[in-house]
């Protein structure tokens, strides 16, 4: 079993390129990073790094041994939190999540003191997959695979916005056969919003053409307010955009926003409080977020 200091020398060097800064980040001698490295070089075999003139760059071993080491320094600091917290009574949880679901969601629930200490971004499509290399649980619009135990944290409207001088904005709300007829923006294929938009229009036989994908919400609103169309998004309007729940026929649009874990996670029943308590949280929280009358809420 290699040391865990070797290991945290070994991952230093990759992010740094040179064992003097290693051992500045780790608050450790120059001799000792050398040491260690050598010291995993022998139990592994062969050589892990090369020196060459801009640094020090793996070798073939150096390269599959990397994932490898993360993963287990990642763990053994995790193990430390996890411990220090049960000692202290004070439990908390690592989430994946997707960048706008930590600012707008995650963030105030941490400063409400929800026990989540940290957090990892991922995209919806890929928060799951942080639950085997650190997260405890993973929060996102993507519905969770069987293997994991998960709950509905709330449900989300999709809402079209767009500019007020813009011609749908001129009802109550905004019919998707509206929408599609003409130019608009959602975010990737990995969203809640193309997923919902996509699926009606193949069971309605539209064409969707005219969409334009973006990275995320904020880069899709703003583009929306420079005049490229109106915009689908579960975030609150930004740069002077009107919101207007989005509709298919008559029927309000919606995604939900899941937590899962692993069924063998340890803390199971601590992780079902947490999301418990961000269930209730969000409740009064994201309809806050939107201007008064804008945000229809759906059991």
């Amino acid at each position: 079993m290699y040391a865990e200091r070797e290991l945290e020398a070994f991952v230093a060097v990759l992010d740094s390129g040179s064992v003097s800064l290693a051992a500045e980040r780790l608050i450790r001698t120059q001799p000792s990073v050398s040491r260690q490295i050598a010291s995993l070089e022998r139990q592994v075999g062969a050589p892990l790094f090369r020196r060459m003139p801009n640094g020090m760059v793996t070798t073939y071993a150096g390269e599959r041994l990397e994932p490898m080491a993360r993963d287990l320094v990642r763990r053994g600091r995790r193990a430390r939190e996890v411990m220090t917290g049960i000692v202290n009574e004070q439990r908390s949880f690592v989430a994946s999540t997707p960048e706008m679901t930590s600012i707008l969601v995650l963030a105030p629930f941490i400063a409400q003191g929800g026990a989540i200490s940290d957090v990892m971004i991922a995209t919806p499509a890929e928060a799951y997959d942080r639950l085997r290399t650190g997260a405890d649980l993973a929060v996102t619009t993507s519905p969770p695979p069987s293997r994991l135990r998960g709950t509905r944290v709330m449900t989300l409207p999709l809402l079209c916005q767009m500019p007020e001088s813009h011609p749908l904005a001129q009802g109550n709300h905004v019919e998707l056969r509206e929408l599609v007829s003409g130019p608009f923006l959602t975010s990737g294929r990995g969203s809640a919003a193309w997923a919902q938009i996509q699926q009606v229009a193949e069971g309605e036989g539209w064409s969707l053409e005219m969409a334009s994908l973006g990275a995320d919400a904020p880069i899709i609103q703003a583009r929306s307010a420079a005049g490229n169309g109106p915009c689908v998004v579960v975030e609150p309007p930004r740069f002077g955009l009107v919101s207007r729940p989005l509709q298919h026929r008559g029927q309000g649009m919606r995604c939900a926003l899941y937590a899962s874990w692993e069924r063998t996670h340890y803390a199971g029943d601590d992780i079902r409080r947490v999301v418990s308590e961000l269930r209730d949280f969000t409740t009064v929280h994201v309809p806050g977020l939107y201007p008064e009358g804008t945000y229809p809420v759906y059991g």
